[in-house]
């Protein structure tokens, strides 16, 4: 099968698994396709406001209606959000000519204790994402990491999908 094949086979699934047809017009999606895609993804980009705006990749797990990320105890993106803990969190998947897109906006809450940190790993090897090295430390451990949980309850919520 050629390449052209594959990615048009690939696209068609994509379509066949949203139920809508293929347009250049993008088309919104519901809340629920919306939770479906930050529950299948793993990478997302972060954004803060500061004096000038700042994006940035992160690994991150999708539950309770939260996004939970973790980070370095320092650095630009911990002080931005300190400073102003309104955020965004966008998420897209690409399959051939088709993409989907989801924007998250809501209030970073910070910590650096051991409930946070053993409540984001334990999530992150339920998602099957392991902790560091593919181990998940001992609560002795994580109390011992210097590290900063991330959980973004969703306040708005919006996604759209389209073609090339």
């Amino acid at each position: 099968m050629s390449q052209v094949s594959k990615s048009r086979n690939r696209a068609n699934k994509f379509i066949a698994a949203s139920g809508k047809p293929s347009s250049m017009k993008p088309i919104g999606l519901s809340r629920e396709e919306c939770e479906s895609l930050l529950s299948r993804g793993r990478y997302g980009r972060l954004g803060l406001c500061g004096d000038h705006p700042y994006v940035v990749p992160m690994s991150y797990v999708f539950a309770d209606g939260c996004i939970f990320l973790h980070s370095g105890p320092g650095g630009r993106k911990v002080q931005m959000a300190m400073s102003n803990p309104n955020i965004c969190f966008e998420v897209d998947e690409l399959c051939g000519q088709q993409w989907r897109s989801v924007i998250v906006t809501g209030q970073a809450k910070l910590s650096d204790s051991s409930e946070s940190k053993d409540r984001m790993f334990r999530i992150f090897s339920e998602r099957g994402m392991g902790g560091h090295g593919g181990q998940v430390p001992s609560r002795e451990m994580l109390a011992k990491i210097p590290m900063v949980i991330w959980e973004i309850p969703v306040q708005e919520i919006s996604g759209r999908e389209g073609a090339w």
